[in-house]
């Protein structure tokens, strides 16, 4: 167990640990890591924070549970690490069109953006939303973007909503030193909300498209967890592939 006392969450240093082995390929695409009764005796701490540690994991890409089995070293790997990790693909995660910043403010982080973050639901965290203009004027888009707490106290602009979205990278690397590296995302389709038919100026119903990314820094920590979300007629996903 490393002695660690920079501050670092223990869950974080659990985490670390294991994503430092499979990184280096101690731990190799499909061996199990520890289970949670392992860390928590490894590491002297609570049944939780072992659970944090592989929820973290889990959603950073590194391992995935499989019911009534345990927890295992996934085989599509996030890139940047060698050939034995997944075939990257380019994100684009910049603005166009006409921008409106519509909320910065600190709010309580919802569950499934705290488990991208490795917190638990409700702690505070930064949430910045912008609408996006095509050059006809017409909503294309409605981006929430999530930043924890503790990134947030380092870069306060956060909270300006006279910061402009084009520069957010920019500035919280600045601010920071931690660096977009690699994203992780998943699209999916449902009902518009009531406020994001008024946003979009959508009819009811609506179907839209909805994409969660997260991007992560070089250690695999998530910097900001992105929710947007488009009218259905404004995105098409284009995948080639080669037929055998």
């Amino acid at each position: 167990m490393p002695d660690n006392t920079d501050g670092t969450p223990k869950y974080h240093q659990i985490a670390n640990s294991i994503r430092q082995q499979i990184i280096t390929g101690e731990l190799k695409p499909g061996d199990s890591v520890p289970s949670e009764r392992r860390l928590e005796k490894d590491w002297n701490v609570a049944r939780p924070t072992a659970a944090d540690a592989l929820r973290l994991l889990r959603h950073q890409g590194y391992v995935e549970s499989r019911h009534g089995s345990g927890t295992y070293v996934r085989a599509d790997l996030p890139g940047g690490h060698g050939r034995r990790f997944a075939q990257p693909r380019t994100i684009d995660v910049s603005f166009s069109g006409v921008l409106e910043v519509l909320l910065a403010e600190e709010t309580s982080v919802p569950s499934h953006v705290a488990d991208a973050f490795g917190q638990h639901a409700d702690v505070p965290a930064v949430r910045r939303q912008v609408l996006v203009n095509d050059e006809n004027g017409t909503p294309s888009e409605l981006r929430t973007s999530w930043f924890t707490k503790e990134l947030a106290e380092q870069a306060p602009l956060l909270l300006d909503r006279t910061k402009s979205p084009t520069t957010i990278d920019e500035y919280v690397t600045a601010q920071t030193g931690r660096k977009p590296s690699y994203g992780r995302d998943q699209v999916s389709a449902r009902l518009a909300t009531a406020n994001e038919q008024a946003r979009l100026t959508l009819p009811n119903p609506s179907a839209v498209l909805e994409q969660h990314l997260i991007l992560f820094d070089a250690e695999g920590n998530a910097i900001r967890f992105d929710e947007s979300v488009y009218p259905a007629e404004v995105w098409k996903l284009l995948y080639p592939y080669p037929l055998s």
